[in-house]
């Protein structure tokens, strides 16, 4: 298993595959099918599965449970991956059943199937990503670092490509002594934020931060301009006063726009560190990523203050 795992969608009903495959393709997630019991037995062999989605029945509505006696194949063959059932028929037999066998979660195809897909398989995916996080050495966890980087760089779908620069940053701020706990991805029915961080920093530079502080990444398609630090600086402002500090990772680059207008929340305390293509080539590069962040954080906060000394509001 690696942080880069793919998810398996065992259905045989062709509208639902469809489903399946729009929807989480368009949450970033590699996304591979099999329709029968024996072709799911032969892909889970396969290495890499991070979820697998199995309808209870393989064989239309009228059809056995062939689905059910798949759940514990696939915590022995893919022992990494979460495993969730699906079931348009979701009796108290079938979901004890799922549970015992070792189930993750289960999902019904009820009229609000396509919500629940996106938070279940969400919430699957991180628990796989934390467990890797957390197993990986620091020679692994360096090499990680690389292979996503490369990988970011290279890929062309652009939910592909925010999931990889995601991925990237919780990797890198993993070597940071007491950034480790963090959590990613988080969607509700008010906002979206990519990482949250705990900081539990012991250095007495990132002690003067607050406790908490967010991560927001935008992909390569455009620069980042000022409705995105606008709109971290509202997530920001939303978390009782223990949030004052933020990157915003742009790979795609920052708008002239957006320096200038930092210094309106300077009076609050709410600092952003930006961090454009040549920082994170330079962060991934360096060993010390907690002084390459201090360097960013020093760079920002300098900035306002010569701004502030310009005159600017």
């Amino acid at each position: 298993m690696s942080g880069d795992g793919r998810i398996l969608i065992v259905d045989d009903d062709p509208a639902f595959l469809e489903t399946y495959e729009e929807l989480l393709a368009a949450e970033g997630y590699a996304v591979e099918t099999a329709t029968t019991h024996a072709d799911a037995l032969r892909r889970l062999d396969e290495p890499g599965w991070a979820v697998v989605l199995v309808d209870q029945k393989l064989q239309g509505p009228g059809g056995p449970d062939t689905g059910l006696g798949l759940i514990d194949e696939a915590r022995r063959r893919a022992p990494g991956a979460k495993v969730l059932l699906v079931t348009a028929y979701a009796s108290r037999e079938a979901v004890e059943r799922a549970f015992r066998e070792g189930a993750y979660d289960y999902l019904e195809k009820t009229a609000v199937f396509e919500a629940l897909l996106r938070v279940k398989v969400r919430n699957a995916m991180e628990t796989v990503r934390e467990r890797w996080l957390a197993t990986l050495e620091t020679d692994e966890t360096e090499q990680a670092i690389r292979a996503t980087w490369t990988a970011a760089q290279t890929e062309r779908d652009p939910n592909r490509r925010g999931i990889l620069l995601e991925r990237l940053m919780a990797l890198l701020l993993k070597t940071v002594p007491g950034f480790e706990r963090l959590d990613t991805r988080i969607r509700n029915e008010v906002e979206e934020i990519d990482i949250i961080v705990q900081n539990r920093s012991t250095d007495p530079f990132w002690q003067k931060e607050s406790s908490y502080f967010l991560v927001e990444c935008k992909n390569w398609s455009k620069h980042v301009g000022s409705k995105e630090l606008r709109d971290l600086w509202a997530k920001m402002e939303g978390r009782f006063d223990r949030c004052r500090l933020a990157l915003l990772v742009a790979p795609g680059g920052i708008a002239d726009t957006v320096r200038p207008l930092q210094l309106r929340k300077a009076e609050k305390g709410l600092l952003v560190v930006l961090i454009g293509p040549g920082d994170l080539d330079d962060l991934v590069q360096r060993r010390d990523r907690s002084e390459a962040l201090q360097e960013l954080h020093r760079r920002a906060v300098m900035g306002a203050t010569a701004r502030e000394g310009d005159g600017l509001s």
